[in-house]
């Protein structure tokens, strides 16, 4: 690999816009993230071809379903959370010093699946970019999100790594056989509750190494045996030792991602092979929850020591109508920076400054401080099995950075050496610039018209005679038509109950014969996820209480809402407003038209078409919706402002102390 002296941030004066603001320029000095367009001499960038404008029709219609079973969702059980609080009063030092104790308290949380925003976020990812594309900007799940929610460190040891000293190996041999004695049994492998079985409580010698495998294996890289390469990394971390787990958390997390966009989208769903995905999606979940107000339930208030997921812990997600529409129309007030608010009882780390700094970078770098650089730039993500490529130049505003056009970064993924080595290059920065976590980031102009052009849907113009107009569409200028609609067809609003939502959980599922789920096709299904032995309902994405009205005028077919092909009509069903139980799901269950003779799981997700019939009927309702939707935005962006009030205010209030002290 070529060295090359690459900065992280670039400093430069530049003409900047609020990318939701009104839109006036201004020249200032801005900061990006390498490498931007102004600094390489290439070709502009274009956005990915999987963006989500290019779902495949019969993905929508449901005429080709998909079935995905989720086994990396972990619940925890008394168990486990007894064996935790057994061996934490002991080991929680070592546990702090290699950097896992948020991670193993984590565990210890039981977080409700909202499966439809799992799906819906999946739509908008681009396995090119390993980011979300969205009408309005394209954003990722980082290392920082992976570090904060997940409590993984982004420094130490590569998951590959193995012990070097004698007395470390002799460890990882006792750990070894005991694996193999309980291959020995009917299930020829070693089974996590098997080993949880025989060393939970035992007082071995090796209880703690044993202890931190069967914490690999299920939470971390879930998966229900023990395999012999989480050995050497326990034993790492029984000492103390870091290692850098977010990065191989986060390669599973794009990788699971990426494979379930290109099912997705694939034309050939028959064909497709059954596939597992097993990554902690529920970072994706919570990463959601933490930057979508929309889709934010209520959360819980922190105790003091508490990880930031504590918020999460057993919350009921919000039961929105459509979160394709949600998640289309949440440009203005998606959260760029949610960690950078004060929140109660929990401590911002260092990489959150009052206000902006230039920091020394040399060996007395702080680790914080260093985990931000290893944040701030490209790298690969050396995961178990995978090797994913981490762009944070391209969502430069996650990190209060401005952004410009993101340029093209090679690979050096060969060997995990190999990208490892990528992975921890030397900082030639002098100096690591830190923005105010007040700060609000901008665009340049050129990235605000190549985003513009890139996200512009182009179709074709059909060689087909032009139908004749449905009679309930209004003759409005086609200028003035929702671009979000085809052609002749009701506008969507968007309308957001928040109401708890709750997927059935069953958290005993635990067996001591616990096998990988599956994730087959069967066109006569829905979409559906499902946890090993732990089922949950999910009624497709769209399917919600609140109903689509349709009065429209006629829209430009270029502006066609990616959700729905030309020509169809959006999908919608009701259900009942309150929290799903057995004898709903029956009730639901028994109206699906579907055929459900050979289901091989109870929960599903089934997409169902519009009902014309009833057309006539939402009309009414138009213009309460149109003014429901004014009166929701000026709402959100009045909290908006009290939120920046309050924090000012605490700025305020924590400089006068500090002047007083």
């Amino acid at each position: 690999m070529e060295e090359t002296r690459e900065t992280i941030v670039e400093e430069r004066e530049e003409v900047m816009v609020s990318l939701f603001g009104d839109g006036k320029s201004y020249l200032r000095t801005a900061h990006f993230l390498s490498p931007s367009f102004s600094s390489i001499d290439e070709p502009v960038p274009k956005l990915s071809p999987l963006f989500s404008s290019f779902l495949h029709p019969t993905f929508w219609l449901g005429h080709r379903p998909l079935k995905v079973s989720l086994s990396g969702w972990s619940h925890p059980n008394d168990k486990w959370i007894s064996w935790v609080e057994n061996l934490r009063p002991k080991y929680q030092h070592l546990w702090k010093k290699a950097g896992i104790f948020d991670a193993i308290t984590s565990s210890t949380f039981p977080f409700r699946r909202h499966s439809d925003l799992i799906i819906g976020l999946a739509e908008k990812w681009s396995p090119e970019t390993n980011s979300f594309i969205f009408p309005w900007a394209e954003t990722t799940i980082s290392l920082e999100d992976v570090m904060i929610l997940g409590g993984y460190s982004v420094l130490g040891s590569p998951v590959f790594c193995s012990v070097e000293t004698q007395e470390l190996k002799e460890i990882e041999d006792e750990l070894n056989r005991e694996r193999k004695r309980i291959q020995k049994g009917i299930s020829r492998n070693a089974n996590i509750w098997k080993w949880e079985k025989r060393f939970m409580g035992s007082g071995s010698n090796i209880e703690h190494e044993a202890f931190l495998s069967f914490w690999l294996s299920r939470f971390v890289f879930k998966c229900p045996i023990i395999r012999k390469h989480v050995l050497p990394i326990a034993v790492h971390l029984a000492r103390g030792m870091c290692m850098a787990l977010a990065p191989a958390v986060l390669a599973s997390i794009y990788n699971d991602l990426s494979l379930l966009k290109e099912t997705i989208v694939s034309t050939k769903l028959e064909a497709c092979e059954a596939f597992i995905l097993s990554s902690p999606l529920v970072l994706v979940q919570l990463w959601a929850w933490e930057r979508f107000p929309e889709l934010q339930p209520k959360p819980n208030v922190l105790n003091y020591g508490d990880p930031r997921s504590a918020r999460w812990k057993e919350v009921n997600g919000v039961r929105v109508e459509n979160v394709r529409m949600v998640l289309d129309a949440a440009g203005e007030t998606f959260q760029w920076r949610p960690y950078a608010t004060v929140l109660n009882h929990w401590q911002f780390p260092k990489f959150y400054k009052e206000k902006e700094e230039l920091v020394s970078v040399d060996l007395r770098l702080d680790d914080e401080l260093f985990s931000f650089a290893l944040c701030l730039r490209p790298s690969e993500l050396v995961g178990v099995g995978c090797i994913q490529q981490y762009l944070p130049h391209r969502v430069a505003m996650q990190f209060g950075m401005d952004q410009d056009i993101p340029c093209h970064v090679a690979r050096y993924n060969e060997t995990p050496e190999s990208a490892w080595d990528y992975y921890l290059r030397p900082i030639y920065d002098e100096k690591l610039y830190v923005p105010s976590r007040f700060f609000e980031s901008d665009v340049t102009i050129r990235y605000l018209k190549w985003w513009r052009n890139q996200t512009i849907v182009r179709r074709k113009r059909s060689s087909r005679k032009k139908r004749k107009r449905i009679t309930w569409a209004s003759d409005g200028r086609k200028e003035d038509n929702d671009a979000s609609v085809p052609l002749g067809f009701p506008p969507k609003f968007i309308r957001v109950k928040t109401e708890d939502f709750v997927e059935q959980e069953n958290t005993t599922h635990e067996t001591s014969n616990a096998t990988p789920l599956m994730c087959g096709v069967d066109k006569s299904k829905g979409l559906s996820m499902s946890d090993n032995g732990d089922s949950a309902t999910m009624n497709g994405i769209g399917q919600r209480k609140w109903r689509q009205t349709p009065s429209v005028s006629e829209g430009r077919k270029e502006d066609n809402d990616a959700s729905v092909p030309p020509g169809f009509l959006p999908k919608i069903i009701k259900v009942k407003t309150k929290d799903f139980d057995e004898e709903e799901e029956l009730e639901m269950r028994s109206c699906n038209k579907h055929d459900t003779s050979n289901e091989t799981n109870e929960n599903e997700v089934v997409y169902h078409e519009y009902n014309k019939e009833k057309t006539s009927s939402y009309i009414e309702e138009s213009n309460f919706v149109s003014l429901h939707m004014m009166v929701s935005k000026l709402e959100t962006r009045i909290a908006r402002l009290e939120g920046k009030v309050e924090q000012i205010k605490a700025a305020r209030k924590g400089q006068e102390v500090q002047k007083q002290s």
